[in-house]
């Protein structure tokens, strides 16, 4: 993966690495904590979705098998460690294809959030299964940060997707898109509003 340029606060360029998984070794923590510019392939964000155990909620299952990355996800994370817990500070964003809530059509939106979370690391248990539940589960000294991430993406999920905000929607009587002047031709959609 090709280097992120960026400036420290001297002045001075600094390269850091990107990175396309967020693993992270405990042993030798810098006490300052790491700062990092990251990058999550749709392969690596869709992984941390399912749990290890593969049980998953058929409707849930649908939806990630449906999802279509336009892009990787994004971002920036500054993490310290101490205490036995994680601070996570940052923000990302990916851009993905969604169906608009008012005329039905598909387009490429972005998901976007600020990160500031503080996680309890916890000992995986020989032999259990991975899943996700707030806490960062620690397995031969390292613990993964993607399964935040996929948490994170989905709470950032707009709970109604507009194309565009002055999107007209469909006719109400013979469904055409309004956004398309000429698709309607029974006359009900014109002067429709929608909030």
């Amino acid at each position: 993966v090709p280097p992120m340029e960026g400036r420290d606060d001297s002045g001075v360029l600094a390269v850091e690495p990107v990175r396309d998984n967020l693993s992270f070794t405990l042993e030798a923590w810098p006490e300052a904590g790491v700062s990092l510019d990251f990058v999550l392939s749709p392969s690596v964000l869709t992984s941390a979705m399912r749990p290890a155990s593969g049980e998953i909620d058929p409707e849930a299952s649908e939806t990630i098998e449906n999802l279509v990355f336009k892009t990787a996800m994004r971002g920036h994370l500054d993490i310290q460690v101490f205490n036995r817990r994680v601070r996570v500070k940052g923000a990302f964003a990916v851009k993905v294809e969604l169906a608009c809530a008012r005329c039905l059509e598909p387009f490429v939106g972005k998901i976007a959030d600020n990160i500031d979370e503080s996680l309890k690391l916890v000992e995986r248990a020989s032999g259990a299964d991975s899943s996700w539940d707030g806490d960062l589960e620690v397995e031969d000294g390292r613990f993964d940060l993607a399964p935040l991430m996929a948490e994170l993406f989905w709470l950032a999920w707009p709970r109604k997707a507009l194309c565009r905000p002055d999107c007209a929607g469909l006719c109400p009587n013979c469904g055409a898109n309004l956004n398309e002047p000429s698709s309607c031709s029974c006359g009900e959609g014109r002067g429709t509003t929608r909030h």
